[in-house]
């Protein structure tokens, strides 16, 4: 399905109108791993965004000692739209409607002893299988009805949420939300670019720092 029918957002999830094209990249071999078991809890959010909402499986999580990203599978479900994405050989899309999605959720979580104060982009996600073949991460398509039946939300803010800077208090956790082609126990490699902005509102990017990590499909 690499070629064909292939997944921050926000947080590297957003899709612009009209239709793009991919650039291949050589394929590499796929692993695969069996994924655990998650355990339910009460996460204190900001007021900027919506309550965290933990279901599905917990596939594992990465960081650094200020920040934790958390990743759940939250179901499969069939894409309700062809994707943007599109074969630059064929002019297919990349994600054809009716093929298998798997909606994942990512829970960031300030676990350092000082406040972040997050830019508009908040922290963008972007994610890869490790034999995708294009240059650009994984593709999403809109599925406003999956979203809405798991709870998985492509955006973390609260309605009325105000202008950044969007403070991320110690132990403080947010939740976001994509869909990728769906591939049966593959590697998800995972880069989160956290957007730091200062008292105005304005990004910094000597503030911003990336981490990565790899979880794998159920």
């Amino acid at each position: 399905m690499r070629c064909g029918a292939v997944a921050c957002a926000l947080l590297c999830c957003v899709l612009m109108p009209g239709c793009s094209t991919l650039e291949p990249l050589d394929p590499r071999p796929t692993p695969t791993f069996s994924a655990s078991t998650p355990t339910a809890g009460t996460d204190a959010n900001p007021a900027w965004a919506v309550p965290v909402v933990r279901s599905g499986k917990k596939l594992g999580s990465f960081g650094d000692d200020r920040i934790r990203i958390e990743v759940e599978q939250v179901a499969v479900a069939k894409a309700p739209a062809d994707s943007v994405m599109v074969d630059p050989d064929d002019g297919t899309p990349v994600v054809q409607k009716g093929s298998p999605i798997v909606l994942v959720r990512y829970i960031v979580t300030n676990i350092s002893t000082a406040p972040i104060n997050l830019g508009l982009g908040t922290v963008t996600i972007a994610a890869r299988y490790p034999d995708w073949s294009w240059r650009q991460p994984l593709v999403s398509v809109p599925a406003p009805e999956a979203d809405d039946a798991h709870k998985v939300v492509t955006t973390p803010f609260a309605p009325g949420t105000a202008r950044p800077p969007y403070v991320l208090g110690p132990g403080e956790s947010f939740m976001v939300g994509a869909n990728y082609p769906y591939e049966t126990a593959e590697q998800l490699d995972v880069k989160a670019t956290v957007v730091v902005c200062d008292s105005a509102g304005s990004v910094d990017p000597g503030l911003g720092w990336s981490v990565t990590g790899q979880v794998h499909l159920t």
